[in-house]
């Protein structure tokens, strides 16, 4: 691994050293103890008054389950390895459902539907990136090195690999034919379908981050991207030129991880139509920090939300879903960004939510996943090991969960 690549991921495997996952927060929590960590009270919001009061016909009791498919162990892991964040990714085979999944062992397998292992592809160096089918079939995946590969999941072997200067954390996003990336050290790139750079953007460098890493947007010709040092840029998707930066925080310098407020997961783009907005807007999640929704025109900020983020929110009709790192999801109208109803799973970090089968699933750090209905009813809960840290990932058969130690399960 060069110099460079290195240096980007000191304060990365700071993080991991001193919590063996990927957010710390709790470490250094000058709160108080929260409520019962299992709290299952559903409120609703008056957006006029801002008043709270409790919906009774609503107040959350588990009656069904969540049933497990099938589990695996990834990376064969030994006692003190580093632990693994990897995002698995259903993609489509000449077979069927196939799921790539990126593991500590430098191999990326390859599961069938059922959870049968069926090959692996060896890398470089460890891979913890959310995977890319594109139109042509081949599979874009990046390890920590910084090498993005090219994968014939069919024949089990790389097709071509290109040297970053540093890591792929988040998921290759398509564009054309081929596709755009945003790495560890605040780049984003443009490729074709067969590895050729088109073009390059770099930002300046954050302070203290975290093991996880945004992903950018494509929407009408352009690239939004939230990066760790605060700043949101479009860029012309096409080119690479810039077209407007907003930064979202007063300072990017925090020394401990109880001070760190940082971009780390994917915008969500809601168009005026979607939302009833006179705009399109873009609403980017922080880390310890708020949920901004800014103008697509300019970056602008429109309205905040303050609400601590770790995952990408989920817009769902006219409804915004967004699981917060004090372990409440809540619904917000798209219009003005006001709750409708805000459900306490957990005094964890939530991932999600994703939306399989007309339920809302939801995960916390202490390895617990939740579904629930629509309007914030907790349907199920599972006890699983280890802790999450990246959403629920859609299959075609059930929702796929990744944990901290090493293993993937499906689960409906």
């Amino acid at each position: 691994m060069s110099l460079a690549i290195r240096t980007s991921l000191i304060a990365l495997s700071s993080v991991m050293m001193l919590s063996a996952c990927s957010t710390v927060s709790s470490l250094w929590s000058d709160q108080t103890e929260t409520e019962n960590v299992k709290a299952q009270t559903t409120t609703s919001m008056d957006s006029k008054h801002g008043n709270a009061s409790s919906n009774g016909s609503d107040v959350a009791s588990a009656s069904g389950s969540i049933d497990l498919v099938w589990s695996n162990n990834v990376d064969q892991r030994k006692p003190a390895s580093p632990m693994g964040f990897s995002v698995p990714t259903a993609v489509q085979s000449s077979a069927g459902e196939r799921i790539i999944v990126g593991g500590q062992d430098y191999r990326v397998r390859i599961y069938n539907a059922q959870g049968s292992e069926l090959n692996r592809i060896a890398l470089n160096e460890a891979c913890e990136s959310a995977a890319l089918q594109m139109s042509n079939g081949l599979v874009i995946v990046g390890d920590l090195g910084g090498t993005i590969y090219a994968l014939d999941i069919d024949q089990a072997k790389v097709i071509w690999s290109v040297g970053l200067s540093a890591a792929l954390i988040g998921s290759p996003i398509a564009y054309g034919d081929g596709f755009i990336i945003q790495t560890s050290n605040n780049q984003l790139y443009r490729f074709s379908h067969d590895g050729k750079k088109i073009w390059s953007y770099s930002d300046a460098l954050g302070g203290l981050s975290m093991h996880l890493s945004p992903s950018p947007v494509v929407y009408k010709g352009r690239v939004f991207a939230a990066l760790s040092n605060g700043d949101v840029v479009a860029l012309n998707a096409d080119t690479g030129s810039f077209i407007w930066k907003r930064q979202l925080l007063l300072s990017n310098k925090a020394s401990v991880m109880s001070e760190l407020k940082v971009p780390v997961a994917m915008p969500l783009l809601i168009t005026a139509k979607q939302s009833g907005r006179d705009e399109d807007v873009l609403l980017v999640p922080v880390f310890q920090g708020q949920l901004s929704f800014l103008s697509l025109l300019d970056g602008s900020t429109l309205s905040n939300r303050k609400i601590s983020s770790k995952s990408s929110p989920l817009l769902v009709g006219d409804q915004v879903f967004v699981a917060d790192t004090s372990g409440a999801l809540s619904a917000l109208n798209a219009l003005d960004g006001e709750t409708t109803w805000k459900q306490q799973l957990s005094d964890g970090e939530l991932t999600g939510p994703v939306l399989w089968q007309g339920s809302l699933w939801v995960a916390d750090d202490q390895a617990t996943v939740y579904r629930l209905s629509q309007s914030g009813k907790l349907l199920a809960s599972k006890d699983l090991d280890g802790r999450i840290d990246r959403s629920p990932v859609v299959g075609k058969n059930g929702i796929l969960v990744r944990n901290n130690l090493g293993s993937i399960y499906m689960l409906r």
